[in-house]
């Protein structure tokens, strides 16, 4: 399997990774995987989303981030508390940062149309 693109993303707690790879036969297909501190442990995690299943799987992410948008009960100016009891993002960046999630979504639609 040959890689032809990846990009890396780290966070506070994690660290994600998206990968395109291609087969022998030519077949493209995406990998997600997630790396996390546990303890002393590190756990990983990997889904691959095949070309042939990408556009059901975009489909099915729509509709989670749609239902993240929709049930945001965040009062505009308000904090919500994360896992670690830390203030996390205003409603607005939340929704900025889902609307650039959105626009990546479509552009890769696109691009395997």
């Amino acid at each position: 399997m040959n890689e032809i693109f990846s990009e890396k993303v780290v966070t506070s707690r994690r660290t994600y990774y998206f990968d395109v790879k291609e087969t022998r036969e030519g077949a493209k297909y995406l990998g997600i995987g997630e790396l996390t501190q546990v303890g002393s442990e590190l756990e990983r995690h990997r889904v691959m989303v095949f070309e042939e299943s990408l556009e059901l799987f975009l489909e099915g992410l729509d509709k989670a981030v749609d239902f993240i948008l929709d049930s945001q009960a965040v009062e505009d100016g308000d904090e919500s508390r994360g896992e670690d009891g830390g203030p996390v993002a205003d409603k607005r960046e939340v929704m900025r940062a889902l609307k650039r999630i959105e626009r990546k979504v479509d552009q890769m639609r696109e691009h395997f149309r």
